[in-house]
C-alpha cells in the first residue's frame, strides 16, 4: 500500500475533519480509563470480540477533544480493516506514523489508538521502542486475545502498561441501551449489537455468528488448530454445561483427545475470552492446585450459552450464576468457588461467600453451603442471591446487578 492510499484510508477512520460517532455511552469504563489517559503508560483494552472495545476507544477520543485536545492529535488505526490484509506487519505501523506526521505536521502529543493490535506479530516490540524513545506518543491499544496481551506485555512492557478488561454490557448498561427486562438480558446477553437488535431471530443469528467468529478467527486460525471440528464441539459442550465442575480426564475420553490437547484447547478458549476459569478456593496454594479440585468454566455471555445450547432446555439457575459472575468480573473481583462433600459455595470473592438460586423457595443446600463455609472461615460474610427476595443476607438478582454492593 502506497502512502497516498494509506492516507486516504486513515482519513476515513479518523476524526480530523468530521464528527465522531461514539454510540451509546459506557461511563463505567470511560470513568475508569480516562484518569490514566494523560499518563505515559500504554493503555490496553482487552476483551472478547464485539464487546464494544472500538466504541469505547471512540468515546475516549471524544473525551480528549472535550478536554481541549485537537482532533489532529488523535490517530486511530483499525487493523481489522480488510484493506490491510497482506500489510499486517511492523512496517505498517511505521508507515502509518510516518504518513500521519507528514500530513498533520504538528509538534504536540499524539494519542495513537491501535484497534486489535494482535493482528500484527511483535507489535509490542515496536511500541516498546517508540515508548522508550519518548516520541511524545500516548498509545491506547485493544485486543481480543488474553495471552497475547499478557505474556508479551509482562515481559517486553513491564511497568509500561495498564490493562482494562472490557466485558459485554452489564445489566445496568443493558437497561441504558434497551430499557429491557432482566429476562431479556438472561436470554440474549449483553453484546451491544445484539441488545440493540429488536428482532429475536436476528439476535440469535448474530450470537451464533459471534460464536463462529471467535472459534474461527481467534482460536483456529491464530493457533493453527488441526482438529477444528473437535475443538468446536468441545467449546459447545463446555458452554452448554457452563458453570459445572469439569474433569479434563473425562473430556479426554469423550472427545478422543489427549488430556494435554484438551488443556491446550481450553487455554485457547480462555485466551479468546470465550470462557473464564473459576478455580477452587483455598488459602493453601497446594490445595488450590490439587488435581482433584476440578475447575469450573463459565461462558462470556448468557446469550452465547443459549445460542449454542443444543439441548434446548434452559437452566435458569446457571444463567443467574453467569449474570452474577459477569458482575463480579466487571468489578475486577478475583473469584473462586468452594465445595466439600455435599456442600458448595458458588463464588468466593473479596470477603464474601455467595450462593445463587433462581427461586424464592430456597433449597436447604444453599444455606448449608454458606453456613459450612463460614464455620471454617469466620472472617467471611455470606450472601444469597435469589429470584426476587431481599432481606438480611439475601438479595434479588436484579438488585444485586443494579447496585454497587460491597463484597
Amino acid at each position: 500500500m502506497n502512502n497516498e492510499e494509506l492516507l486516504e484510508l486513515l482519513k476515513r477512520w479518523n476524526p480530523w475533519d468530521k464528527e465522531l460517532k461514539t454510540g451509546i455511552k459506557r461511563p463505567h469504563y470511560i470513568n475508569k480509563i480516562l484518569p490514566y489517559i494523560e499518563r505515559k503508560e500504554i493503555l490496553v483494552l482487552k476483551g472478547v470480540r464485539r464487546c464494544g472495545k472500538s466504541t469505547i476507544m471512540k468515546q475516549l477520543m471524544e473525551q480528549l477533544i472535550r478536554k481541549g485536545i485537537k482532533k489532529i492529535q488523535i490517530l486511530y488505526l483499525n487493523l481489522e480493516d480488510y484493506r490491510f490484509l497482506g500489510e499486517l506487519n511492523i512496517r505498517l505501523l511505521e508507515q502509518v506514523l510516518q504518513v500521519y506526521r507528514q500530513y498533520i505536521n504538528h509538534h504536540e502529543k499524539t494519542f495513537f489508538f491501535i484497534d486489535e493490535a494482535q493482528a500484527i506479530s511483535n507489535w509490542e516490540s515496536w511500541i516498546r521502542t517508540a515508548y522508550d524513545q519518548d516520541d511524545n506518543i500516548k498509545f491506547i491499544v485493544s485486543g481480543s486475545n488474553a495471552s497475547l496481551l499478557s505474556k508479551e506485555l509482562s515481559t517486553l512492557l513491564t511497568g509500561r502498561n495498564l490493562a482494562f478488561l472490557i466485558l459485554p454490557l452489564s445489566f445496568k448498561e443493558f437497561k441504558d441501551f434497551s430499557g429491557g427486562k432482566i429476562e431479556d438480558y438472561l436470554e440474549y446477553g449483553g453484546f451491544p449489537e445484539v441488545v440493540l437488535e429488536k428482532d429475536t431471530d436476528k439476535k440469535e443469528k448474530i450470537l451464533q455468528q459471534y460464536f463462529e467468529d471467535i472459534i474461527n478467527r481467534d482460536i483456529l486460525s491464530r493457533h493453527e488448530v488441526r482438529n477444528a471440528k473437535q475443538l468446536t464441539e468441545l467449546a459447545k459442550s463446555l458452554i452448554s454445561s457452563s458453570g459445572t465442575k469439569t474433569s479434563l480426564n473425562k473430556l479426554s475420553k469423550v472427545f478422543g483427545l489427549s488430556k494435554d490437547t484438551i488443556t491446550d484447547y481450553i487455554s485457547h478458549m480462555i485466551d479468546a475470552f470465550l470462557l473464564f476459569e473459576v478455580n477452587y478456593f483455598s488459602f493453601s496454594a497446594r490445595t488450590r492446585h490439587d488435581v482433584t479440585k476440578l475447575p469450573k468454566f463459565y461462558a462470556i455471555d448468557t446469550g452465547i450459552i443459549n445460542a449454542v445450547n443444543e439441548r434446548q432446555t434452559k437452566n435458569t439457575g446457571r444463567l443467574y450464576e453467569h449474570a452474577v459472575l459477569l458482575k463480579l468480573l466487571e468489578e475486577n473481583q478475583e473469584i473462586s468457588y468452594w465445595s466439600e462433600l455435599h456442600s458448595e459455595v458458588d463464588f468466593i470473592t473479596g470477603e464474601t461467600a455467595i450462593n445463587v438460586t433462581a427461586t424464592d423457595k430456597i433449597p436447604e443446600r444453599e444455606h448449608k453451603g454458606l453456613d459450612e463455609f463460614k464455620s471454617k472461615n469466620k472472617q467471611f460474610k455470606t450472601l444469597l442471591i435469589t429470584k426476587s427476595t431481599t432481606k438480611e443476607n439475601l438479595i434479588s438478582l436484579q438488585e444485586f446487578l443494579e447496585k454497587n454492593i460491597e463484597l
